[in-house]
């Protein structure tokens, strides 16, 4: 008997065995799937129920701080990668007002409070709208990704959460820190880092690159924070000084008006004459000194200048005060007394 050909073998395979068939077939089909260009919701919860998606072998007493359903890890890779994830969150101190917010609920070499938590994000692709995307259009969808993961995934209570993200389609690498940690490690620290890691990125080394960025954030994560300027607090004591300077300005023009304002018209205008008799007093007394230096030899007795004695001849004709001085006169009486005399015209 003749022994069938090879297709008709496999034919005959397939048809007398289906059971046979459909394991490999679902492998096939399995491997496929496991890279798919992922959304911000189907990615796997990495303290949810989809965990299991995270890795093929998890880790032996130790929480899972990484995420890798495309399998760009392999299991040794993961492991040693999520053992340094995990000395990093013992090793930082707890940034939280209160160490209630620091219990991880699962201990830690002995140790059941935490630090930092940091936590590995790795992709094959995302889904996006774009063909050919711009490296702009990367950056956003990378950063929209990381934020929806750090809603989900909740890893810190206080915003003391750090996602290192890869994209391995695009080789791009982007460490995503929360509110509290990103005093921590500053945008600046964050660039110096990843041009470092630049070439390993590019080379697809992502085992070393990942490597080295766990190991230059946990130094940066020991470290002091970043002082920086309350901004509401700023705005605040701004806002209340502008409010005093108002307050004095308003407060000051109110009392200049309601005192210049209490002058009636009449007091206020002999007060301007008074002003000017005044400055012509002085003009006539000047001017009388320097004509007597000059006249050496007068042709004729002069008479001295008249506003050098109108205020006396004034003060002498007129009645003096209950106390017979009339010097001690009131200022308003004073005006009044030397008023007529400033105004006579004088003579030569």
């Amino acid at each position: 008997m003749a022994r069938p050909s090879l297709p008709n073998r496999v034919m005959m395979w397939t048809l007398f065995a289906p059971h046979r068939s459909v394991i490999p077939l679902f492998l096939l089909l399995s491997t496929v799937s496991a890279h798919k260009d992922w959304t911000n919701s189907a990615y796997p919860d990495l303290r949810g129920p989809t965990f299991h998606q995270c890795a093929s072998r998890m880790p032996d007493n130790k929480p899972l701080f990484i995420c890798d359903p495309d399998r760009i890890f392999n299991a040794t890779q993961l492991i040693r990668i999520n053992n340094e994830l995990a000395k990093v969150a013992i090793g930082t101190p707890c940034p939280c007002q209160r160490r209630s917010q620091c219990s991880s609920g699962y201990s830690l070499n002995g140790n059941t409070f935490h630090g930092f938590i940091v936590s590995i994000a790795l992709v094959d692709n995302l889904q996006m709208n774009f063909h050919s995307p711009s490296e702009q259009q990367l950056i956003d969808r990378a950063e929209s990704f990381c934020k929806a993961l750090e809603g989900r995934w909740a890893l810190g209570d206080c915003g003391n959460s750090v996602i290192v993200f890869v994209w391995r389609h695009y080789k791009k690498m982007v460490i995503w820190p929360a509110r509290l940690a990103e005093r921590y490690i500053t945008q600046s620290e964050r660039k110096a880092i990843l041009a470092r890691v630049n070439d390993l990125v590019q080379n697809d080394k992502w085992s070393e690159a990942i490597s080295q960025v766990i190991a230059e954030m946990f130094e940066e994560l020991r470290g002091d924070p970043e002082s920086r300027v309350d901004t509401g607090t700023l705005s605040l004591v701004i806002a209340v000084g502008v409010a005093s300077l108002l307050t004095s300005l308003i407060t000051g023009c109110v009392c200049a008006f309601r005192c210049c304002g209490n002058l009636s018209p009449s007091e206020e205008k002999s007060l301007s004459a008074l002003m000017d008799s005044s400055s012509n007093f002085l003009v006539g007394c000047a001017a009388g000194s320097l004509k007597a230096k000059i006249q050496i030899r007068p042709s004729r007795r002069t008479r001295p200048p008249l506003h050098s004695t109108c205020a006396i001849r004034a003060l002498r004709t007129r009645p003096t005060s209950a106390r017979g001085d009339p010097r001690r006169l009131p200022h308003r009486q004073l005006i009044s007394v030397l008023w007529p005399s400033l105004t006579q015209p004088s003579f030569d």
